[in-house]
């Protein structure tokens, strides 16, 4: 059972900087061809293919991030595989604000000092502690609700739903 999902896309003004800038390598390197070696028309080819192929990736992708029964599922659709974490691996989570830039070096998946990062832009989060490894930042326009989610994972089962459990299928005495 699904206790959260969120789907996040990138801020449209970062895919506008990046399109500039892939755009601008593009340009330079037609240039640079031209002057230097027109020999080389191949180059002319690839480059808008290679841009075009990349730009579709980024614009694409989005990170989905789902709490179901057995943990949290991290998946940066098109660009990285797919995280998964157990509540059991969780030792402890807070919402918290964060400076992308310095702390991560930016938006996406990143490995910063303060550990991983997956987000697409904004500056809240909840970040986890792992029994091992690496702590993780996940972005979040809505962090409240998914530490809540994450929370209630975490939270062992009760006694009664437990004992259930253990005697399926098994025929209750009556003595």
């Amino acid at each position: 059972m699904t206790r959260f999902h969120e789907e996040q896309h990138f801020h449209g003004a970062l895919m506008g900087l990046l399109l500039v800038s892939m755009i601008f390598v593009v340009v330079v390197t037609v240039v640079a061809v031209v002057l230097a070696r027109p020999e080389d028309a191949l180059l002319l080819a690839i480059a808008p293919v290679v841009v075009v192929i990349v730009a579709s990736l980024i614009s694409l992708s989005h990170l989905d991030v789902d709490v179901a029964d057995d943990g949290v599922r991290i998946a940066f659709r098109y660009l990285w595989p797919t995280r998964r974490i157990r509540f059991e691996d969780i030792v402890g989570l807070q919402v918290r604000r964060y400076r992308p830039l310095l702390e991560y070096g930016g938006w996406g998946v990143r490995l910063g000092p303060a550990g991983w990062a997956f987000s697409t832009g904004g500056d809240e989060g909840v970040q986890l502690r792992l029994r091992r490894g690496i702590p993780v930042l996940i972005g979040s326009k809505n962090p409240r609700a998914l530490e809540a989610a994450i929370r209630a994972g975490m939270e062992p089962a009760t006694p009664s739903a437990a004992a259930d459990r253990g005697h399926r299928g098994a025929n209750p005495r009556t003595d």
